[in-house]
């Protein structure tokens, strides 16, 4: 299996959390790694993590995803069966490399996933998401911005649903509609998660710093 790469930045010989910062379609661990300086708090104990999406974007080099919203240049909301399965195996795929490179880290920090927090943005909230599917077990908080729910399916019997999640959207973002902080925070309900939601007045898709101070709050409320 390939091995993720990525940036990180220590503040703690031996930290309490992990926090995972999972940025969105076109972005990297580069660009994204900042936001750990920004959300810092010495009461955390926290160090941060940003790996690379595996996929290089074949028109940006610098830019990385998760997987292609745009399968057989379709974007993901029209696509048909084929698209999808193409989709899923590229999810699927990113998930099993995200969940080594997460194994590792809690290893070699002797602790577990309910000491790790997700953020993602956009497309790394989707796969914060689906990477929580996947492993079925509770983490420390998840926090989705500017993102969607990809697979709206129920997870009765899923120790996931025990993770405190955080949704935040901004109600001009025209890039991931408003229409789907909605939903996704529907199926968070439908699945009995314990919920924090934002829609913020004025914002568009972006991480503001009314934002982060949310971000920030929820996690010192679950450290």
């Amino acid at each position: 299996m390939k091995k993720l790469d990525g940036r990180s930045i220590v503040f703690n010989k031996k930290p309490k959390k992990l926090i995972f910062l999972l940025h969105g379609y076109g972005d990297n661990a580069d660009n994204f790694i900042p936001l750990a300086e920004l959300l810092n708090d010495n009461t955390m104990k926290a160090n941060f993590f940003a790996p690379n999406a595996p996929s290089i974007l074949s028109h940006y080099p610098l830019g990385r995803q998760w997987f292609n919203p745009y399968p057989n240049e379709i974007h993901y909301d029209g696509v048909g069966e084929k698209e999808k399965a193409i989709m899923q195996q590229e999810c699927e795929s990113s998930i099993k490399q995200l969940e080594k490179y997460i194994n590792d880290l809690c290893l070699s920090n002797d602790l577990s996933y309910e000491d790790c927090f997700l953020i993602g943005f956009s497309q790394g909230a989707m796969i914060a998401y689906e990477l929580g599917i996947f492993i079925k077990q509770a983490f420390a908080g998840c926090i989705m911005l500017s993102g969607r729910i990809l697979s709206p399916q129920r997870l009765s019997k899923s120790f996931f649903i025990k993770t405190p999640l955080l949704i935040i959207h901004g109600d001009n973002d025209d890039i991931v509609k408003p229409k789907h902080f909605t939903e996704a925070c529907q199926i968070a309900k439908s699945n009995e998660f314990v919920i924090e939601k934002y829609l913020i007045e004025g914002e568009g898709h972006t991480i503001s710093s009314k934002t982060l101070q949310i971000v920030q709050n929820f996690i010192k409320k679950y450290v």
